[in-house]
This record gives C-alpha cells, sequence and structure tokens, in this order.
C-alpha cells in the first residue's frame, strides 16, 4: 500500500513538472511527461487497491523490505520521463539519472544545455523529494532498526512503537517536508533578489536543500548566481546537510537553548571544522585571492552539495583529500551520503579509549561520548558499518575496473556513487565525467548509489537468510 502510495507521489511530480513545462513555453516534453504521470497513475491505483485492508502492523523484516523495495522499484518509475522526452537513448541510462537525481547523488551523463526544462524541473523536483524521503526514512526505519545500537539515527521525532513504522512515516514525512520547503522557498526569494533567473533559482532552490548537486546549467555557478544568492545557497546546503532533529526543535520551541544547538551540536561543529579546513588548504593551494570563491565551494563540497562555483576552487586539492571527506559524508539525520559525521566521531573516540586501555591495562576506561557512558557491545555494529562500507567501496572500485576503467578513475566513480556524491568525480577526475560511462558502468553505478541510501547494514541484513527465517 505504502509503495502504492509513494508512486502516486511520484505521479503528482510529474503532473506538476509538466505544468511548470507549459509555462515555460514548452509543448513535447510536457506532454511525454503527462502520458508516462498517466500509466504510473494507473500503476499506483492498483497497487493502494489491493493492498487496502490489509494489517496495518509490520516487523522489522517487512520494514526492511519497504526500505530496499522502495528504493530499487521507484527510480524505476522516475526513469520513464526521461525514456519518453528522448533524454536519454536507453533504459539503462535513464535508470542511472533517475537513481542520481532521486538518490540525491548528482551524478549525470547529461548534457544541461541539451536537456529541456520540464526535465531540469522533473529532476530538480525528485531530487528535492529524495532528499525529505532520506531524512524521513533515516528517522522511521533505520532509527527502529538500529534500536540496540549507537543511537546514530535516534531523535526526539521518532518514538518507537513496535508493528507501526509505517504510520509513523507520514507524520514525520510532513515534519520533514515542511522544514525543507521553507528552507526551498527563502533560498528562491533570495535567488530571484540577487538577479538569478526565475527558472535556475528555482532548481537551485530544491537541489541545495537536498544536497544534490545538478544544476540546471553546464557552466559554473559564478555565471549566474552572485552575492546574496550565492550566500543563501550556502545556507540552504548547510541546513541540508544538519541534523533535521536539531532544526525541528529550534523551529518547534523557538528558545535560545535550542537555537545554541545548531552551533553546538557536535557533527554540525565538525562539519564547521571540515569546512574551515578545506578554505584554508584550498587557499594555499591556489591562492588566497581567491577565497571569494573558496569559501562557498568549501562549504558546497562538505555539505556533499558539490555545485561548482568557478572553475578555480576546492577541486585543486589532492583527489585523496577530497574523496576521504566526501567518503565521511554530513549528520546522520541529513541528505547528506557517506558514512556520517557522527559515526567517524564515535569510532574515533572508541579507538582513543581502546588506546587509553592499552596503556593502562588495569584501569576501567568508559567509553564517553556526548556525556554518556557507552558499553562496548554497542560499538560492534557501527564497526560492523565501518567494514561493510569499505567493503562495498573496493568492491565497486574492482567491479568498475573490471569493465576496464582505469584504476584512478575507478577509485574517484566508486567514491562517488557510494558516498551519493556525484560531483566529486568531476572534481578529481576533470574533464572526465559520467559521460564516459559505459551501460554495465552506469548499472555497478547505480547499485552503489543505492546502496550508499539504503545503508550497508540494512543490505546485508536483507540479504542474510536468518532475517526471513523466523
Amino acid at each position: 500500500m505504502w509503495l502504492g502510495y509513494s508512486l502516486l507521489g511520484l505521479v503528482g511530480l510529474m503532473v506538476l513538472s509538466a505544468l511548470l513545462g507549459m509555462a515555460l513555453g514548452e509543448t513535447a516534453a510536457p506532454l511525454s511527461l503527462a502520458t508516462g504521470a498517466i500509466g504510473c497513475a494507473l500503476i499506483g491505483c492498483i497497487m493502494v487497491l489491493t493492498t487496502r485492508g490489509m494489517r496495518a502492523k509490520e516487523s522489522f523484516s517487512e520494514a526492511l523490505m519497504f526500505l530496499v523495495v522502495f528504493w530499487l522499484v521507484i527510480p524505476v518509475f522516475a526513469a520513464i520521463p526521461y525514456v519518453s522526452t528522448g533524454v536519454s537513448s536507453t533504459a539503462i541510462s535513464a535508470y542511472f539519472e533517475a537513481v542520481s537525481a532521486f538518490t540525491t547523488t548528482g551524478a549525470s551523463a547529461l548534457d544541461p544545455s541539451e536537456i529541456p526544462r520540464t526535465i531540469h524541473v522533473f529532476r530538480s523536483l525528485l531530487q528535492w523529494s529524495g532528499g525529505v524521503v532520506v531524512a524521513t526514512f533515516a528517522v522511521v526505519i533505520l532509527a527502529a532498526l538500529n534500536l540496540q545500537g549507537t543511537g546514530v539515527h535516534r531523535s526526539v521525532l521518532f518514538t518507537f512503537r513496535k508493528g507501526e513504522l509505517f504510520a509513523h512515516l507520514a507524520s514525520v514525512f510532513k515534519v520533514v517536508g515542511a522544514i525543507y520547503l521553507t528552507i526551498s522557498m527563502v533560498c528562491f526569494v533570495f535567488l530571484i533578489m540577487s538577479g538569478t533567473g526565475i527558472f535556475e533559482a528555482f532548481c537551485l532552490a530544491l537541489t541545495s536543500v537536498a544536497t544534490g548537486g545538478l544544476t540546471p546549467r553546464g557552466e559554473p555557478l559564478d555565471f549566474y548566481v552572485r552575492g546574496i544568492g550565492l550566500f543563501a545557497l550556502c545556507i540552504s546546503c548547510l541546513l541540508g546537510a544538519f541534523n533535521v532533529a536539531v532544526l525541528w526543535d529550534i523551529v518547534r520551541n523557538m528558545t535560545w537553548r535550542d537555537f545554541r544547538r545548531f552551533f553546538t551540536n557536535v557533527e554540525h561543529r565538525t562539519l564547521f571544522g571540515i569546512i574551515a579546513f578545506l578554505i584554508v588548504l584550498a587557499c594555499i593551494y591556489t591562492d588566497f585571492h581567491h577565497v571569494t570563491t573558496v569559501i562557498p565551494e568549501a562549504v558546497f563540497f562538505a555539505t556533499s552539495t558539490g555545485f561548482d562555483q568557478h572553475v578555480i576552487g576546492v577541486e585543486m586539492l589532492p583527489p585523496v583529500i577530497l574523496i576521504a571527506l566526501a567518503l565521511i559524508g554530513g549528520s546522520a539525520l541529513s541528505t547528506t551520503g557517506g558514512l556520517k559525521l557522527i559515526r567517524v566521531l564515535l569510532l574515533f573516540r572508541h579507538l582513543d579509549t581502546d588506546m587509553s586501555r592499552l596503556t593502562h591495562p588495569s584501569r576501567v576506561v568508559p567509553v564517553v561520548f556526548r556525556a554518556q557512558s557507552l558499553p562496548d557491545n554497542a560499538f560492534l555494529s557501527l564497526w560492523m558499518y565501518f567494514f561493510g562500507y569499505t567493503l562495498v567501496f573496493a568492491g565497486g572500485i574492482m567491479a568498475l575496473a573490471a569493465t576496464g576503467m582505469d584504476f584512478p578513475f575507478a577509485v574517484a566513480s566508486s567514491a562517488a556513487s557510494v558516498s551519493n556524491m556525484g560531483p566529486l568525480l568531476a572534481a578529481t577526475q576533470a574533464p572526465f565525467g559520467f559521460e564516459s560511462f559505459t551501460e554495465t558502468q552506469m548499472v555497478i553505478s547505480s547499485s552503489l548509489m543505492l546502496i550508499g541510501r539504503v545503508e550497508v547494514l540494512a543490505i546485508f541484513a536483507f540479504m542474510s537468510p536468518r532475517l526471513w527465517v523466523s
């Protein structure tokens, strides 16, 4: 039933894109989109009607199955507009584009100047909705699947009641959607005030908070975004990379204590530190005269958005640094990809505690994080996740290299895909990009994007026979 509702939501995006495309003066692409929407609507209605009346309560295995099937199936239908409008020549390339947009990866083999504006609008809406879905699933489903762990996905937005996960999805989706919609609207207004075109401002306002990375034009942002519009774009990307539960507390309570958490939250402080590190290092590698272009690019890169502000920026840094930062990612309850900052911080804290135990074997040293003492067994899933993520990353490199791709290109491509940061490839391997991918390589990259979004342990659990023998 929920998959059917999700498909009907996708139909709404198609219809809205078609209407906006017609308002922009196009006819062929909106008609193709509307035709595809009719077919999707029929399938979605059938799914809803045939599953209505089924039991509302669900087990963990059912929730996990929905999570995996959702990310696999929705891009199939989201690929229809790419094929029907002739933007993508094959079903595989269309699926690659749909997966990239919906997972907010921002990888594309298409030339922005050759895409109808209707498709630009559609994939911007798809990125935005994908960002809302990512944050919602992290708050609800992934939090429930990790009840015994270190609490990476826990928040005040989630109150666990066994068997009521799906019922909780709609309410959290509305909260997250309202927050991100407000951010997008404010960003849009400031972009318009700065002189950015309405079409460009619309697309960027949606993709920035989703940390998507896809832009409506092929040239750097410096050509059409300046001043207060660029500042608003940076803030929107930051808010998308921040913990959505903290944003909700600020909106809900409007107290100084909650607002202060915006800066004192450990993930937020770490993200600010990464941005500062990128700014200093990029200025050293380029020139301090380029600080005005380095600052926004540092924000875009650290938030995994990856917008290209200028031809000279953070891409001047050694690729190994950029790849490492992309794999780290942003906050756990956000639209960013990667390992997530909270996991990396917890791993370093556990490592530091283990080092203290080695130097003082007879002393009891608990792992303390954010004024809480965490038992050692809580870190088991964390180390398993790190190992699994590394395994997937390495597997992606080997799979891409086996198709004939050069090893440095395979490393960057695997990192860009599994970390859901598509612009990383252009930043580290320019002038080459996803347009040089074969269909086999697109399949591998799409798989890595989906694994990065579903999260590694969830995929491993889904593939384990033990999950279904109960």
